[in-house]
């Protein structure tokens, strides 16, 4: 198939290489012979290698970039803005999970309050109950100290008095519906309210439960004192009758597990336990029908004290009376059996140094004092004769341990004794034998009669030798007990 050829070829340019040229013919007949083409028309508004746009074609390409770009835009907005949304959505739940937080706990802290306050309230209410129990058996320092700690709870009460539990969280903050970001800081606000109003609620219920605790203290500190003063009633009061005695025990002993809201129950039956013990100690203390002041709770002792205070009943007589065989005795009066080994002891040893010993009065009765006192009443008077004879029941004599000794030296009864041989004797040496001079000279404002060197009294080796040697001269002093110098 033959090239067709270039039109941008001459044909002598074409003619190929080694060819004859044929002879030239005139130029005229060469151009006429061979046509010129009809030039080619390239696509209107094309140039070689690329199309061109048409200024419409460019216009609708820019419009529909700017399109595009602002749907980009639009599209970014959005989703921005729901991302913000959601973040604020979130933002609002946490804030809500916030303030539901601290009004729960305003919720407990009110709560505890109102717990608090009523045990405070309970605990006066008792506290003021057992506070109106009074009498014998109940300690007066025990009281004021309960009293005041009484006081400072109710002093908590009032001074707090404002703060009731309706006032926490009456302060609301208003919260928009429709910006969830506002919605999350009012509630965050709310939720700072909330959490000092709980601070303040747990402050007031710390100091109500302090009170309350301090008032629990002192209470139980009042029932161990009174228990204290139970304890010491029933020592003193051992003549008081058996059954008394026990159910008073009872009563002491319950009270160490007594709950503050029974306080005043539990005050009450002890008090009507210290007062039947009292009543059945009063009767058998009364002197029945003589002996002034308190009758002694155990007349057998050899260590009992009677003196003016402290009396004997009428009918009392010692249970084992004697005649001590081989002394002088000058009214054939009995001792207490117990003290007559003692007594002959105490004999032999005087003997051994050439002096008797007499027995100038022992054992007397109700009746024959009160015959020798009222014949001392008619010749010196009643006050004169209080200083030297015992009324009836208020008699040592009536106990059987008491005697009145002699040397057979001519001094029987008389001050003068004391001069004599048995008189020193008795001074130095009695103790050793447990007898004690009873009524020394200078003693009447303890004893209550005057000097009677004569007047021995039997209380056992043991105590006597004990009172001589710490230097105590009376029983009264011994003991510890008030002095006796009158029946008043």
């Amino acid at each position: 198939m033959s090239n067709p050829i270039d039109q941008n070829t001459s044909p002598v340019d074409a003619a190929p290489t080694g060819v004859a040229t044929p002879p030239s013919e005139p130029a005229t007949e060469v151009l006429a012979a061979a046509e010129t083409p009809a030039p080619q028309l390239r696509p209107r508004g094309t140039r070689r290698g690329r199309t061109r746009l048409t200024r419409r074609g460019r216009i609708v390409l820019f419009v529909g970039l700017a399109v595009v770009l602002v749907l980009a835009l639009v599209a970014g907005l959005l989703v921005a803005t729901a991302l913000d949304d959601q973040a604020a959505a979130e933002e609002l739940r946490t804030a809500q999970q916030t303030v539901a937080d601290a009004e729960s706990s305003l919720r407990d802290a009110t709560a505890r309050i109102d717990v608090a306050a009523l045990a405070l309230d309970e605990l006066v209410t008792a506290t003021d109950a057992g506070l109106a129990v009074e009498g014998t058996g109940i300690d007066k320092k025990a009281t004021a100290a309960l009293q005041a700690a009484r006081d400072t709870a109710v002093e908590v009460q009032q001074a707090d008095g404002s703060e009731v539990a309706g006032l926490y969280g009456d302060q609301q903050v208003t919260v928009p519906e429709d910006d969830d970001r506002a919605a999350a800081a009012a509630h965050r606000q709310q939720a700072e309210l909330y959490a000092d109003d709980a601070e303040r609620a747990s402050a007031r219920s710390d100091r109500l439960e302090t009170a309350a605790a301090e008032l629990t203290t002192a209470i139980a500190a009042y029932l161990g004192a009174t228990q204290a003063e139970g304890a010491a009633l029933l020592t003193d009061r051992t003549d008081a009758a058996d059954e008394t005695r026990t159910a008073l025990q009872e009563r002491i002993d319950a009270l160490a597990t007594t709950e503050p809201a029974a306080l005043a129950e539990a005050l009450e039956a002890y008090r009507q336990a210290v007062d039947a013990v009292i009543s059945s100690s009063d009767q058998a203390r009364a002197p029945t029908p003589g002996g002034h002041g308190i009758r002694v709770s155990d007349p057998t002792s050899i260590t009992v004290v009677v003196n003016k205070r402290n009396g004997l009943a009428a009918d009392y007589v010692p249970p084992d009376l004697v005649l001590p065989s081989g002394i002088p005795n000058n009214n054939g009066q009995p001792v207490r059996k117990v003290m007559v080994p003692d007594l002959k002891a105490m004999q032999a040893a005087m003997a051994a140094e050439g002096i008797t010993l007499r027995i100038g009065s022992a054992y007397r009765s109700y009746y024959t004092q009160q015959s020798i006192y009222n014949r001392y009443v008619s010749q010196d008077g009643q006050a004169n004769a209080d200083t030297y004879s015992a009324r009836p029941g208020n008699s040592e004599h009536q106990t059987g341990l008491a005697v009145d000794l002699d040397d057979g030296r001519g001094c029987n009864l008389n001050v003068c004794f004391r001069d004599t041989p048995g008189g020193k004797w008795l001074a130095a040496n009695s103790w050793k034998y447990g007898f004690i001079l009873r009524y020394g000279e200078g003693w009447q404002p303890i004893v209550g009669y005057r000097f009677e060197p004569w007047h021995y009294r039997y209380v056992g080796i043991e105590l006597a030798t004990d009172m001589h040697e710490k230097g105590i001269r009376t029983l009264e002093e011994y003991y510890g007990l008030p002095a006796a110098p009158d029946y008043d």
